[in-house]
């Protein structure tokens, strides 16, 4: 049973079947939220860091659907919230460069993937749904994409060999670009863009974001929230050039909308102290809940027993993306 058909069945029924994983994804974000007060760690680290533990645990059928649930229905929740803490100061702080730096990598990245792709001897679909999928938002626009790609044309082994490989190098990027772009001497806001530039999901761009400081967490959601803007245009595009006018069907994101709306009452000095709170409070707790989910359904095994050249392909545009991402900055940073 899908997330969709899930959520359509009988509430009663429905948390019956989320509540198992739910419940484990939630214990992990209260353990790591206890080691973090106690050892002085980032709190979304060790999270991610338990849900890696108990991986093979994921793996049972009776927690998949609610681990699912957190992985996508909560996360949306927590990135909507979010823009209760983001206001139009943060963005006038630091200007246009996040959309430069998103209008230039975005359309760089999957140009590079199919020029790539094509060097591996890949299928063209197979370049196109890798390089969308490091350009904008990981598995969301790698399954966005694929949904406009003609009946019959792209094997699902393809797409699941991207689905984990990106899955599995942007939890890699979230633990390593946090310690990589401070060691390298960016400035806070500057590793804020870079992250929400250069990771894939969107959980793992503001949870890397969130490892460095409060404000760099903020700039990376935001930079990253660009990038996830692009991702409808470019549905509509590509369903127009691949299936010639035949509209694809693809879900809106309608999180970025509550993302905004609470951006805007924010910016105009309409959220009440104490609700501002609130709802910053339970987005960081969908976060962590997101955490755990995400180390939870990553599989290195999966990935390693996919060959070669989709890793190749998709560490080199990650890569790619990371080195433009701080070229860019640097470059238009004063």
């Amino acid at each position: 049973m899908d997330a969709r058909a899930l959520l359509l069945a009988p509430p009663l029924a429905t948390a019956r079947k989320l509540y198992p994983g739910m419940a484990m994804c939630t214990v992990l974000a209260l353990a790591g939220s206890f080691l973090a007060e106690h050892y002085g760690t980032p709190a979304l680290m060790l999270v991610l860091l338990l849900g890696f533990g108990f991986a093979s645990q994921g793996e049972d059928a009776r927690l998949q659907p609610g681990i699912a649930f957190c992985s996508r229905r909560v996360l949306r929740i927590g990135v909507a919230l979010l823009g209760a803490r983001i206001g139009v100061d943060q963005i006038e702080a630091v200007g246009s460069l996040p959309l430069l730096v998103v209008l230039i990598t975005v359309p760089l990245v999957i140009g590079a993937a199919l020029l790539l792709g094509r060097l591996l001897r890949l299928p063209m679909l197979h370049a196109l749904v890798a390089g969308c999928s490091v350009a904008i938002c990981g598995v969301s626009a790698a399954i966005a994409v694929a949904a406009v790609i003609p009946a019959g044309k792209l094997e699902e082994r393809r797409l699941l060999t991207v689905v984990v490989g990106v899955t599995a190098l942007g939890t890699l990027a979230m633990l390593v670009y946090p310690a990589l772009v401070t060691a390298l001497g960016f400035s806070e806001a500057q590793r804020g863009i870079i992250l929400g530039a250069s990771i894939h999901d969107v959980a793992q761009a503001a949870g890397a974001g969130y490892m460095v400081s409060d404000n760099a967490g903020d700039l990376a959601t935001l930079t990253k929230l660009l990038r996830v803007l692009l991702l409808a245009p470019l549905v509509m595009l590509l369903g127009f050039v691949l299936r010639r006018g035949e509209a694809g069907r693809t879900d809106f994101p309608w999180f970025l909308l509550g993302f905004l709306a609470l951006f805007g009452l924010n910016s105009l000095g309409l959220l009440h102290d104490g609700l501002r709170e609130v709802l910053i409070s339970a987005s960081y707790g969908c976060l962590l809940v997101t955490m755990a989910a995400l180390g939870m359904r990553t599989s290195l095994k999966q990935l390693i027993t996919q060959g070669w050249q989709p890793l190749v392909l998709l560490a080199v545009l990650s890569g790619g993306l990371l080195l433009a991402a701080m070229g860019l900055v640097t470059f238009f940073t004063p």
